[in-house]
């Protein structure tokens, strides 16, 4: 009896042992988990105070500037007046597409997007398959004018960002590098808007003085309209733009028809064309978007951007396909 009584005492006196240990334990955690956090508040106002203080951020502080996420918003959905009404110049007139595609049609490579004739540009071999390539040499013969009336307009989209852009860019390209941008583009387009009287006679003056140097029109086709998308490597930004404008297009025509049918991606991007035509590029320069002068920005643009799961889309069917 006395045995069991000493037990009982020693096991009791263990068990208060033990639940004082694990009282103590969580006291220190819960401690630990305030201080830290105090500390975070503490460095969260100091580098707070230092933002307002200095003119010159660095990247991590740029970071949580609501002001300056505000703008880059406003920035990054703004579209170009003359970006807009030259999409509304591109729409084709095409009122009768072929009634029946054939399966035979739809994998057909050489066709433009509703299927009615080939590609008027020589395509090259690139690394997106469904997307039609052009070399820069081609798309410097067409900035010379040197397809002639076969070309009755063209449009060259770039997707960079716009410090890129504005540091060097193809003569005549405007820049587009949001698909928010693409779509209000396609959408005023759509809606009939159109581009001012100086900067349509300025555009076509310049249209007519390339086409001193020209090629006979093929007979029985009409003046093509084309896109030319592109970026820094055209390895990117560029293919998903036009992807994204071809998907735009497809929501907004009954199969087959569209409305920009021919659209194309320039092999190697602004950086291989740039090397190649300096001539043809205004400014003659050259801005990468890794520069490190412009990481700020390059940050605020890509935090904008979707990401790559939310870019996904449903399969389509392979006679539906957007890409075509």
């Amino acid at each position: 009896m006395v045995y069991c009584t000493v037990l009982f005492c020693t096991l009791g006196h263990a068990h208060k042992g033990c639940v004082s240990l694990r009282l103590h334990s969580f006291t220190m955690l819960a401690s630990t988990f305030v201080q830290q956090k105090r500390l975070r508040v503490r460095l969260s106002s100091r580098f707070s105070a230092a933002d307002e203080a200095e003119p010159g951020r660095t990247w991590r502080q740029h970071r949580s500037d609501p002001e300056e996420d505000t703008s880059l918003s406003r920035e990054t959905s703004a579209v170009d007046p003359v970006a807009a009404a030259r999409f509304s110049q591109l729409r084709s007139r095409r009122k009768a597409p072929p009634t029946h595609v054939t399966q035979d049609a739809v994998t057909d490579l050489a066709l433009i997007g509703d299927f009615s004739k080939q590609h008027l540009l020589p395509v090259e071999s690139g690394g997106h398959q469904e997307l039609h390539c052009v070399s820069a040499h081609t798309v410097a013969s067409l900035i010379r004018g040197q397809f002639g009336p076969a070309v009755e307009d063209f449009l060259i989209i770039d997707c960079r960002y716009p410090y890129e852009y504005q540091g060097g860019h193809i003569k005549g390209a405007v820049n587009l590098y949001t698909e928010s941008q693409i779509q209000q583009a396609v959408h005023q387009a759509s809606a009939g808007a159109q581009v001012s009287p100086r900067n349509a006679s300025s555009w076509r003056m310049r249209m007519k003085g390339r086409l001193s140097d020209s090629l006979p029109e093929e007979e029985g086709s009409s003046p093509r309209k084309l896109i030319i998308f592109h970026c820094e490597f055209s390895s990117e930004r560029g293919p998903h733009l036009c992807q994204y404008l071809r998907r735009l297009d497809r929501q907004a025509n009954v199969y087959p028809s569209l409305h920009y049918p021919e659209l194309y991606l320039l092999l190697g991007g602004y950086k291989h064309f740039h090397a190649s035509y300096p001539d043809l590029c205004d400014p003659c320069g050259y801005v990468p978007m890794r520069h490190r002068e412009y990481r700020d920005q390059l940050h605020g643009y890509r935090r904008k951007r979707p990401t790559r799961q939310q870019r996904r889309r449903p399969t389509i069917r392979v006679h539906q396909r957007t890409t075509r």
